[in-house]
């Protein structure tokens, strides 16, 4: 029973000993990070104890982050420094995606940024719409005329180039189903119900990871 006890014991005071020595560095990474000026939560200086050497570069541009965006995480920084990143451009990228008011969120550029992606390609992809236009679908006697204007999600569009060819392919197989097994009484209404239920938001997010700007059916006889 002694020697549990004196086991118990030993296990306590080591386990102390290790979260007084993590606090500590907490503390020493948190007073570093505000002689920089730079004011962080317990959180944010518990990630600033990743670093070996808490350099002031870095400091310096996490002051640069917070006055360009006060809701970036420290933590993001920290992931993508650690990462070999550049966080000097990192900074720089943020400011460009800011200035081109395209949306993107930042742990989706510290994605893009550790990819080595073109800046200019990235924000101009993140601005382009496609339309995908299908004349003419026939199925029992009936004829559709398909249009879609769409793009592609911020976090998806540096990795994701659309096939029209293919996605038109998929569209006519779903469309001539939904012509086969819908409603024939109301043309309007079977467009309505193609759109909510065969070509919806869900569809698109899984074929692409697309965004619906603008989406017509139109169904006539013959």
């Amino acid at each position: 029973m002694d020697i549990l006890f004196l086991v118990l014991v030993a296990a306590g005071l080591f386990g102390l000993a290790l979260l007084l020595a993590h606090l500590w560095s907490i503390g020493v990474a948190w007073r570093k990070a505000k002689s920089r000026g730079l004011s962080v939560s317990l959180l944010e200086a518990r990630a600033l104890t990743k670093f070996f050497e808490l350099e002031d570069e870095f400091l310096d541009s996490c002051v640069e982050f917070k006055k360009t965006d006060p809701t970036v995480a420290i933590q993001d920084i920290v992931h993508h420094h650690m990462a070999d990143g550049d966080t000097r451009a990192l900074l720089d990228h943020w400011r460009q995606v800011q200035a081109a008011g395209v949306d993107l969120s930042f742990k989706s550029l510290v994605l893009y940024d550790l990819a080595d992606k073109d800046m200019n390609d990235l924000i101009q992809n993140l601005n382009r719409a496609y339309e995908l236009i299908i004349p003419e679908i026939e199925e029992s006697g009936l004829t559709a005329y398909y249009y879609c204007k769409f793009k592609i999600a911020g976090d998806s569009s540096g990795w994701i180039t659309p096939d029209l060819n293919a996605f038109k392919k998929t569209i006519e197989e779903k469309v001539t189903l939904a012509l086969l097994s819908g409603d024939l009484a109301d043309f309007e209404a079977l467009a309505n119900f193609i759109k909510a239920e065969y070509l919806n938001e869900k569809f698109w997010k899984g074929l692409c990871h697309g965004q619906i700007i603008d989406q017509q059916i139109r169904i006539t006889k013959g």
